[in-house]
Formats: C-alpha cells, sequence, structure tokens
C-alpha cells in the first residue's frame, strides 16, 4: 500500500490543501484513518505500507515489492512529479484511491489516462477514505492474492485435457491444479469408505430434508459414501475445492454415485464444488467465494421468451445460497424422468437480484449478466433445482456465447466483476444488454 504525500519544506506552497505545518498533521490523519480500517478488515493478512514522496522512492519500492500481486496506491495530493504514473506503468494491478480534496486533480488527470491505455488499474476518488466501498475494491487484491494459494482437486477420466486447461488456469491465475483419474479416486477412496459413517450422513440428510421423494435409500446412501471420499481427498491433497467429472464417470460405468448431495454438504464444509469437472466454472465459484464469502451454483440456464423468463437448473444448488449459516429448504427427489437419483431440488430465495457470471479463460473474457429471481419450479424433468428468474431474454439470446454454464450467486457482483476483470486485463460481456449488428 502505497501513499502518495509531498515533499515539504517550511515555506512551500504544496498543492490544493495548502503547506507547512498543518499539512503535515493533515496528511497523518488521513493516513492513519486509513490504515486503521484496513487493519480491522484485513486482519488475516498482512499489510505493508509505504509513504513515497518522489520518483526514486517510487522506484525503490517497486523494486523491493516486485513480486507482490498489486499495489493499493492512495493519492493524498496533486502535482506529485510523476510519482503516481510509476506504479501506473508497472504492468501490476493498481487500485487507484484519491482523497477528493488532497489528491482528487491528480486523480483526474492520471486515472482516465491509464484506463484508455488499458492498464490494469482501477479506481476511486472519495472524500473519505474509510467508506466501505473503499474497503470494496481493495478486496479484490486480496482475493488475486488468494487465488494464487488455491488448490483445485479434478477427479476425470479425461487427465490430458484437464492437465491442459488446468495448466491455462495456473498461468493466468496462480491457481495450482490437482489431476487425478478416476479410476485410482474410486479405488482409493470411494471403494474404501465407512458404511456407518456413510449412514449417519444419510440419515442427516433425509432427516433436515422438507421431503424425500426417493423410495430407496440407496443411491442417498452411495451419495454419502461419495461425499466421504471427496471430503478425505479434499484433505488428503489438501485442496480448496473438487471437481468431479461425475457425468463421464458414471456413464463409463467407474462411479456408481451422483455428487449433488456431496456436494451440498462440501459448501457447509467450507469446501468449493464443482459440477461436472467445469474448470471455467471453478474459478468463478472461487472468485466470489473469497470476495464475499459466498457459495454459487453452476447453472444450465433456459429462455421462455412469452414470460420473458429465465430458468436456471441444475441437480443441486446450496442451500446456505446467501452464506453463512442461514439455510433453505430442500428436498432429495430423482431428476431427468426419474433417470437421476439423489438429486436436490433446493427452495432458492426469490425477489432477490442474482449475477450470473462465466469467465472463459482462453478468451481473456468474462461474462455477467443479472436477474430478478421469481420463483422455484418442481417436476421431474430436466435437473432437480430450477430457479425462475426475470431479464432481458431476447439481449441474452443474442449475446450467448461460448458455453452453456453460467454460475448463479446471489447479490449485485456485476461492479466487483468487471473492476477484477480490469485488474487481470480481461474484457466483460454483458450480456443482458442489447447490442446494435
Amino acid at each position: 500500500m502505497i501513499f502518495i504525500s509531498p515533499e515539504t519544506s517550511p515555506n512551500s506552497y504544496t498543492g490544493a490543501l495548502g503547506g507547512p505545518p498543518l499539512i503535515r498533521e493533515w496528511l497523518e490523519k488521513e493516513m492513519h484513518k486509513l490504515i486503521y480500517v484496513l487493519r480491522n478488515n484485513f486482519s488475516d493478512t498482512d499489510l505493508v505500507f509505504y509513504v513515497v514522496k518522489n520518483v526514486d522512492d517510487a522506484v525503490r519500492v517497486l523494486d523491493s515489492e516486485k513480486d507482490s500481486v498489486g499495489f493499493v496506491v492512495v493519492l493524498l495530493h496533486t502535482w506529485s512529479g510523476g510519482v503516481t504514473r510509476v506504479f501506473l506503468e508497472s504492468g501490476k494491478p493498481v487500485i487507484l484511491i484519491a482523497e477528493s480534496y488532497g489528491g482528487g486533480g491528480e486523480f483526474l488527470l492520471e486515472y482516465g489516462r491509464a484506463v484508455e491505455e488499458n492498464r490494469p488499474v482501477i479506481g476511486i476518488s472519495i472524500r473519505d477514505l474509510d467508506d466501505e466501498i473503499v474497503i470494496k475494491k481493495v478486496r479484490l487484491l486480496k482475493v488475486l492474492a488468494r487465488l494464487k494459494m488455491t488448490r483445485i482437486l479434478f477427479v476425470t477420466l479425461n487427465i490430458d485435457w484437464f492437465r491442459k486447461i488446468s495448466s491455462l488456469i495456473h498461468d493466468l491465475f496462480g491457481i495450482e491444479p490437482v489431476v487425478i483419474d478416476g479410476k485410482e479416486f474410486v479405488e482409493k477412496y470411494y471403494m474404501k469408505t465407512d458404511d456407518a459413517e456413510a449412514e449417519k450422513y444419510m440419515r442427516e440428510w433425509i432427516k433436515n430434508a422438507d421431503r424425500v421423494y426417493e423410495t430407496s435409500h440407496i443411491d442417498i446412501l452411495k451419495a454419502a459414501k461419495l461425499y466421504i471420499a471427496m471430503r478425505k481427498a479434499l484433505e488428503d491433497h489438501k485442496a480448496d475445492s473438487i471437481a468431479v467429472d461425475c457425468i463421464n464417470l458414471y456413464d463409463s460405468k467407474i462411479l456408481d454415485a451422483w455428487p449433488c448431495l456431496g456436494y451440498m454438504q462440501l459448501w457447509l464444509d467450507g469446501y468449493v464444488p464443482v459440477c461436472e469437472a467445469d474448470p471455467y466454472s471453478a474459478v468463478m465459484l472461487l472468485i466470489i467465494w473469497l470476495l464475499n464469502n459466498e457459495p454459487g451454483f453452476i447453472s444450465d440456464p433456459v429462455l421462455d421468451y412469452k414470460n420473458n423468463e429465465i430458468i436456471y437448473y441444475h441437480c443441486y444448488a446450496p442451500i446456505n445460497p446467501l452464506g453463512g449459516n442461514i439455510r433453505v429448504s430442500y428436498s432429495i427427489t430423482s431428476a431427468h424422468l426419474g433417470l437421476k437419483k439423489a438429486s436436490v431440488h433446493v427452495d432458492l430465495p426469490v425477489n432477490q437480484i442474482i449475477t450470473a457470471a462465466q469467465i472463459i479463460p482462453d478468451q481473456k473474457t468474462i461474462i455477467i449478466h443479472k436477474a430478478k429471481t421469481l420463483r422455484n419450479e418442481f417436476s421431474s424433468h430436466a435437473c432437480a433445482t430450477k430457479l425462475v428468474a426475470t431479464s432481458n431474454v431476447k439481449a441474452l439470446a443474442r449475446n450467448w456465447r461460448w458455453t452453456w454454464h453460467r454460475v448463479v450467486f446471489y447479490g449485485d457482483f456485476a461492479e466487483d466483476i468487471k473492476d477484477l476483470a480490469r485488474l487481470i486485463g480481461f474484457k466483460v460481456i454483458e450480456e443482458d444488454k442489447l447490442r446494435e449488428d
């Protein structure tokens, strides 16, 4: 974190705020106010502060912090003599924060140009440096740092493809992939699961469910065994997230259980589960989890033109969709006209704004749209969870690209995602907005 503060001499005029000796008192007060609120909000993070007065100071800081994920640059002064530009042109992600009166002029002179030059910078000019909006901006750098500390465990038969894709994800985000063979996973973990422990989870899931539509509990027991296997694999590999290639493993008759109920439980355990081993959705899930400690769920969206509705469906969703310990009701049911067992229908919150997003690493693009939730639908066809919302469906159809999956999060994360995209050099497509041909 860099505070850009002017060099002062006893009789010098130092900019819009004024000069010594009162300028020193004011600068100290503003710096300590921000430092206090940041330390309170990032108590689990090492914060390193520098006061930079000239270009030589800036160059020394850049050299000593060359391995940092990026910089928070706080403008307390206008006419900094090119100091701000040293950080903006470093190639590192920069969050530029200006105190309106002291640094607002410098902000106007530097920020727009940096954006025009496509620098990885986001910025804000504000009178109250301890405002929550400042905390939100700074948190984005923490997300980028934490991504480099995460591990995703991919369980699949398609080893070579996943290694190629996960290598790209590692290069772009620093996420460490671990790819294990599906047969090895089944033999090492699933087949060695203790039935008594699995029965405990099966009974708990059944007890807590609003309804259980399955006539036999055997598939719920298998789901409990798979949950225990996934949790043990996560622990062994010290991973934060697990992505099981469930459809291919099941269709190949290597695995005879579905992970839906287990995924529901893993969110409650503090892990990030990923349906169908979708590596792109895995990154999106991790981003919002690290940003807001909130789970999301992968969906296959479909449209209804007549009612201007979009239905987000999949065979499970987290039962704590708002994060924390607040849970919604769920039912255990078959799906896909009874072909798929031990699926989860979740009664997700309605009359709320959601953000649906997807990241496309090879295109360096993040796709987002927003919708308002209307109701949940229950039926035996397609997937078990069906969240109905309203959005601009014609724009969505016109703008949809690359992949069917969209990851759904409760809340409006559009600005956060757009800011993060700029910091990592990605473009953003807002697919709910009509574009001219």
